[in-house]
């Protein structure tokens, strides 16, 4: 007998820059949303686990949720507050899509129903072992849900729901604002058409973690922590499209996480991690880029965005690494030269108000949903890929894609252009280069037969070598040119170039 495993299928996002009542305002005015009813509900969403996390570590998540309908006003109680326990496994997740299992149990009072637990896949995880008796409380969610129901052409059924409140942990609270399109009837195509059309007026950045580990983060202090790459879990010798779109779901994941962070975190590793989520994307998608199907949605309207990021990481690199890691040699005795301490104090000042600055236009453009729409588009079709090529790759694709790339590089290392000019520009294109092959070998690394894996990550770690002498070395030279631009003190810049000059990558011979 075949079980059937209910399943939420729903895209999620976040909203940078825009408050609980703005977004609502504009979400009643859409022509999609203006003529349908809307109710609004509270919800108190209490997240069970034990103290060290064992329902985490499965992969689960287990709620008991407080459901209040409000009057018109979105304010006034009106009725019974209802009780349900809800278990939640982890899916297939690309981007902002998520497909999860998902049971829930009506509740009487506000107690977990553990017979209820022993029909779910639950049950069977530990059998006997299951700590249930240590389950409890960890943290929770409160907020306001407004929704509306959309029947679409073709049959399909929409919910969206607009979700204002804050995330509680045990000595801390954040706020809460995001916006979910759950799948009740028809193809999950129907999801990103309604995705669209609400994206031309708010800025709908799609969103990975759902409320149980945005709150689960908070508990554990790392609320806006940079997120980074994830391993993958791919069979061996995958073919490429089933690598494409774990690869760049995950990059593409990694770089819209990282924004929505920044929108309100000032953390400069938030940017660097935005940055690599990008870099990610480019080289998974050139090193698959021979069997796609069809060409991803042309990302020209995201320049502006990723010129910001990079500007801000330039700002940011010089402001709390270059400088600071070269002060001590500048100053040497702050005793004998209070002049040059006071210059070096001053020219970090400049270097971090232009920072602000630079941070304050990318929160602008986050809150942009023109900007934010193209990473809309590029979700939605990493979603679409499938394995239907008609020519099938050869057997080691990824290693002979990566084992060219390494032969460039090695090519474009050992012999630079004679002509300064010339070599810097070489060097910047081998560093690009380098950034390619270490990222594409990373996530390619899954798929490969053992011998091929252990030489591309010979190459990977020469790639990396390569990259970061190359990036110190360039650090110091934008930074050299950035204390320039906020007029440092000659001395400074001169100072900083002169040890760019010592670095050179190729000094002494590659």
């Amino acid at each position: 007998m075949e079980v059937i495993v209910p399943q939420e299928i729903e895209l999620k996002f976040a909203l940078p820059g825009v408050d609980g009542e703005r977004a609502l305002v504009l979400l009643r005015r859409h022509p999609l949303l203006r003529r349908r009813a809307m109710t609004h509900v509270r919800l108190v969403n209490r997240y069970l686990d034990t103290p060290d996390g064992w329902l985490r570590e499965q992969r689960c998540a287990l709620r008991l949720r407080q459901t209040q309908a409000l009057a018109t006003d979105g304010r006034t109680p009106t009725g019974q507050p209802r009780w349900e326990q809800t278990l939640k496994t982890a899916g297939q997740g690309e981007a902002a899509l998520s497909v999860r299992g998902e049971w829930t149990t009506p509740l009487k009072r506000p107690r977990l129903d553990r017979a209820a637990l022993d029909l779910t896949p639950l049950a069977t995880l530990a059998g006997d072992a299951a700590p249930w008796d240590q389950l409890s409380v960890q943290y929770e969610t409160r907020c306001r849900r407004t929704t509306w129901t959309l029947h679409l052409h073709g049959g399909a059924r929409v919910e969206v729901a607009l979700d204002v409140g804050e995330l509680r942990a045990p000595g801390r609270r954040a706020p809460l604002l995001e916006l979910e399109l759950e799948l009740l009837q028809g193809a999950p195509d129907a999801l990103w058409l309604v995705a669209a059309a609400l994206g031309q007026v708010l800025p709908l950045l799609p969103a990975r973690a759902s409320k149980a580990e945005q709150a689960q983060r908070l508990a554990a202090g790392s609320h806006h922590a940079p997120v980074r790459a994830r391993s993958l879990e791919l069979p061996p010798s995958a073919a490429p499209m089933v690598l494409a779109r774990a690869a760049l779901s995950d990059a593409l994941g990694q770089l819209c996480d990282n924004l929505a962070a920044a929108a309100s975190s000032d953390d400069p590793e938030l940017i660097h991690q935005a940055r690599v989520g990008w870099r990610r994307w480019r080289s998974v998608l050139r090193l698959v880029r021979p069997w796609l199907p069809d060409s991803p949605p042309e990302a020209t309207a995201l320049q502006p965005l990723l010129h910001t990021l990079g500007a801000l990481r330039d700002w940011d690199v010089a402001a709390t690494e270059t400088v600071p890691t070269w002060a001590a040699a500048y100053v040497e005795d702050a005793t004998a030269h209070p002049q040059r301490a006071r210059t070096l104090q001053r020219a970090l000042r400049r270097l971090r108000q232009a920072a602000r600055v630079q941070r304050q236009t990318l929160r602008a453009q986050l809150a942009d949903p023109a900007t934010v729409a193209p990473l809309q588009a590029l979700a939605a079709w990493v979603v679409q890929l499938r394995d239907d090529t008609a020519t099938a790759p050869p057997p080691q694709w990824a290693f002979e894609r990566l084992q060219r790339w390494h032969k460039r590089l090695a090519r474009a290392l050992a012999q630079p252009p004679a002509d300064a000019a010339a070599a810097i520009e070489a060097l910047h294109a081998a560093r690009l280069l380098a950034k390619r092959l270490r990222y594409a070998s990373e996530a390619a690394a899954a798929v490969l037969p053992a011998k091929a894996a252990a030489r591309t990550q010979r190459w990977q770690r020469r790639a990396r070598g390569w990259q970061e002498r190359l990036g110190r070395w360039r650090d110091t030279l934008r930074a050299a040119e950035l204390l320039a631009a906020v007029h440092a003190h000659p001395g400074l810049v001169g100072f900083l170039r002169g040890v760019a000059a010592a670095q050179h990558p190729l000094r002494g011979g590659a």
